[in-house]
Protein backbone atom coordinates (compact mmCIF):
# COMPACT_ATOMS: atom_id res chain seq x y z
CA UNK A 1 0.00 0.00 0.00
CA UNK A 2 1.12 3.55 -0.68
CA UNK A 3 -0.15 6.67 1.11
CA UNK A 4 0.52 10.10 -0.38
CA UNK A 5 -0.49 13.22 1.54
CA UNK A 6 1.19 15.84 -0.67
CA UNK A 7 1.49 14.85 -4.33
CA UNK A 8 3.39 16.40 -7.19
CA UNK A 9 3.68 15.72 -10.91
CA UNK A 10 1.51 12.84 -12.08
CA UNK A 11 1.25 11.36 -8.57
CA UNK A 12 -2.14 11.22 -6.86
CA UNK A 13 -3.01 12.15 -3.28
CA UNK A 14 -4.54 9.29 -1.30
CA UNK A 15 -3.97 5.62 -0.61
CA UNK A 16 -3.49 2.98 -3.29
CA UNK A 17 -2.63 -0.70 -3.50
CA UNK A 18 -0.43 -2.64 -5.84
CA UNK A 19 1.74 -5.71 -6.01
CA UNK A 20 5.42 -6.56 -6.02
CA UNK A 21 7.79 -9.49 -5.77
CA UNK A 22 11.00 -10.31 -3.91
CA UNK A 23 14.13 -10.05 -6.08
CA UNK A 24 16.90 -10.12 -3.46
CA UNK A 25 16.23 -11.72 -0.08
CA UNK A 26 19.59 -10.73 1.47
CA UNK A 27 19.12 -7.03 0.66
CA UNK A 28 15.34 -7.12 1.14
CA UNK A 29 14.66 -5.76 -2.36
CA UNK A 30 11.19 -5.96 -3.85
CA UNK A 31 10.41 -5.01 -7.47
CA UNK A 32 7.24 -3.14 -8.39
CA UNK A 33 6.08 -0.26 -10.62
CA UNK A 34 7.02 3.38 -10.09
CA UNK A 35 3.34 4.31 -10.31
CA UNK A 36 2.65 1.96 -7.37
CA UNK A 37 5.14 3.59 -4.94
CA UNK A 38 5.01 7.06 -6.53
CA UNK A 39 7.78 9.67 -6.52
CA UNK A 40 6.04 12.07 -4.13
CA UNK A 41 6.83 11.78 -0.45
CA UNK A 42 4.82 8.75 0.54
CA UNK A 43 4.58 5.96 3.05
CA UNK A 44 4.97 2.58 1.37
CA UNK A 45 4.08 -0.55 3.30
CA UNK A 46 4.58 -4.18 2.26
CA UNK A 47 3.05 -7.42 3.47
CA UNK A 48 3.94 -10.97 2.58
CA UNK A 49 1.12 -13.50 2.65
CA UNK A 50 -0.17 -13.96 6.22
CA UNK A 51 2.20 -11.34 7.69
CA UNK A 52 1.59 -7.81 9.00
CA UNK A 53 2.42 -4.72 6.96
CA UNK A 54 5.90 -3.17 7.36
CA UNK A 55 7.05 0.26 6.22
CA UNK A 56 9.74 0.04 3.53
CA UNK A 57 12.28 2.40 2.00
CA UNK A 58 12.39 3.46 -1.64
CA UNK A 59 15.66 2.36 -3.28
CA UNK A 60 15.02 3.30 -6.91
CA UNK A 61 12.16 4.88 -8.85
CA UNK A 62 12.14 5.22 -12.65
CA UNK A 63 8.92 6.91 -13.81
CA UNK A 64 9.86 6.66 -17.50
CA UNK A 65 10.33 2.89 -17.40
CA UNK A 66 7.66 2.51 -14.65
CA UNK A 67 10.00 0.45 -12.50
CA UNK A 68 10.81 0.75 -8.80
CA UNK A 69 12.64 -1.12 -6.06
CA UNK A 70 11.70 -0.89 -2.40
CA UNK A 71 13.65 -2.31 0.53
CA UNK A 72 12.22 -4.16 3.50
CA UNK A 73 14.27 -5.10 6.55
CA UNK A 74 15.49 -8.63 5.63
CA UNK A 75 14.56 -9.79 9.16
CA UNK A 76 10.89 -9.10 8.30
CA UNK A 77 10.92 -11.46 5.30
CA UNK A 78 9.31 -14.83 6.06
CA UNK A 79 11.81 -17.69 6.15
CA UNK A 80 9.87 -19.57 3.45
CA UNK A 81 9.95 -16.60 1.01
CA UNK A 82 12.14 -17.07 -2.05
CA UNK A 83 13.52 -14.50 -4.44
CA UNK A 84 12.06 -14.63 -7.93
CA UNK A 85 14.14 -15.96 -10.78
CA UNK A 86 14.38 -13.23 -13.42
CA UNK A 87 14.59 -13.99 -17.16
CA UNK A 88 17.20 -11.30 -17.81
CA UNK A 89 18.70 -12.58 -21.06
CA UNK A 90 16.08 -11.93 -23.74
CA UNK A 91 12.51 -10.86 -24.45
CA UNK A 92 9.95 -13.66 -24.78
CA UNK A 93 8.47 -14.66 -28.12
CA UNK A 94 4.86 -14.08 -29.09
CA UNK A 95 2.76 -17.02 -27.97
CA UNK A 96 4.73 -17.69 -24.77
CA UNK A 97 2.27 -18.77 -22.07
CA UNK A 98 2.28 -16.52 -19.00
CA UNK A 99 0.60 -16.05 -15.64
CA UNK A 100 -0.04 -12.59 -14.15
CA UNK A 101 -0.12 -12.47 -10.34
CA UNK A 102 -1.39 -9.66 -8.17
CA UNK A 103 -4.22 -8.22 -6.10
CA UNK A 104 -6.79 -6.87 -8.62
CA UNK A 105 -9.71 -4.84 -7.31
CA UNK A 106 -8.72 -5.59 -3.69
CA UNK A 107 -8.76 -9.38 -4.20
CA UNK A 108 -5.66 -10.95 -2.73
CA UNK A 109 -3.19 -13.33 -4.39
CA UNK A 110 -4.94 -14.01 -7.67
CA UNK A 111 -3.61 -15.28 -10.98
CA UNK A 112 -4.73 -14.93 -14.59
CA UNK A 113 -3.38 -16.83 -17.54
CA UNK A 114 -2.61 -15.72 -21.08
CA UNK A 115 0.09 -15.39 -23.70
CA UNK A 116 2.64 -12.81 -24.76
CA UNK A 117 1.05 -11.10 -27.77
CA UNK A 118 4.20 -9.25 -28.75
CA UNK A 119 6.63 -6.49 -27.81
CA UNK A 120 5.34 -2.95 -28.38
CA UNK A 121 6.72 0.54 -27.90
CA UNK A 122 4.44 2.85 -25.92
CA UNK A 123 5.51 6.38 -25.02
CA UNK A 124 9.02 5.52 -26.28
CA UNK A 125 9.32 2.59 -23.84
CA UNK A 126 9.37 -1.07 -24.79
CA UNK A 127 6.47 -3.05 -23.27
CA UNK A 128 5.36 -6.68 -23.33
CA UNK A 129 1.80 -6.99 -24.60
CA UNK A 130 -0.23 -9.78 -23.02
CA UNK A 131 -3.82 -10.94 -22.96
CA UNK A 132 -3.46 -12.06 -19.32
CA UNK A 133 -5.77 -9.75 -17.37
CA UNK A 134 -3.99 -6.87 -15.62
CA UNK A 135 -6.37 -4.76 -13.56
CA UNK A 136 -5.89 -2.11 -10.86
CA UNK A 137 -4.02 -3.89 -8.04
CA UNK A 138 -2.08 -6.17 -10.43
CA UNK A 139 0.40 -3.35 -11.10
CA UNK A 140 3.87 -4.23 -9.90
CA UNK A 141 3.18 -7.96 -9.77
CA UNK A 142 5.12 -10.56 -11.72
CA UNK A 143 4.33 -11.74 -15.23
CA UNK A 144 5.63 -15.30 -15.06
CA UNK A 145 6.51 -17.70 -17.86
CA UNK A 146 4.28 -20.68 -17.20
CA UNK A 147 6.79 -23.31 -18.35
CA UNK A 148 9.91 -22.13 -16.47
CA UNK A 149 8.51 -20.07 -13.58
CA UNK A 150 10.87 -17.20 -14.49
CA UNK A 151 9.71 -13.60 -14.32
CA UNK A 152 9.35 -12.13 -17.82
CA UNK A 153 7.85 -8.77 -16.88
CA UNK A 154 6.34 -6.49 -14.27
CA UNK A 155 2.58 -6.04 -14.70
CA UNK A 156 2.01 -2.38 -15.51
CA UNK A 157 -1.29 -1.51 -17.18
CA UNK A 158 -4.32 -2.51 -19.16
CA UNK A 159 -6.32 -0.44 -21.59
CA UNK A 160 -9.87 0.17 -20.47
CA UNK A 161 -12.71 -0.80 -22.81
CA UNK A 162 -10.35 -3.16 -24.58
CA UNK A 163 -10.28 -6.87 -23.93
CA UNK A 164 -6.87 -8.52 -23.80
CA UNK A 165 -4.76 -5.41 -24.29
CA UNK A 166 -2.47 -5.37 -21.24
CA UNK A 167 1.17 -4.42 -20.77
CA UNK A 168 4.19 -5.29 -18.63
CA UNK A 169 7.67 -3.83 -18.23
CA UNK A 170 10.10 -6.33 -19.83
CA UNK A 171 12.33 -7.81 -17.12
CA UNK A 172 15.59 -7.44 -19.14
CA UNK A 173 15.20 -3.64 -18.84
CA UNK A 174 14.77 -3.94 -15.07
CA UNK A 175 17.71 -6.37 -14.85
CA UNK A 176 20.04 -3.77 -16.34
CA UNK A 177 19.12 -1.35 -13.56
CA UNK A 178 19.32 -4.04 -10.84
CA UNK A 179 22.83 -4.95 -12.05
CA UNK A 180 23.90 -1.28 -11.92
CA UNK A 181 22.55 -0.87 -8.40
Amino acid sequence: TTSVEYSFGADVKGTSRGSGFLIDKERGWIATNAHVVQRSPSRVRVSFKETPYYTVDKVYIDSHLDFAIVKIDPDKIPSNAIAAELACKSAPKAGTQVIAFGHPWGLEYTATRGIISGVKTLNSVEQLQTDAAINPGNSGGPLIEEETGQILGINASGLTNSEGLNFAVPIPLACTIIDLL
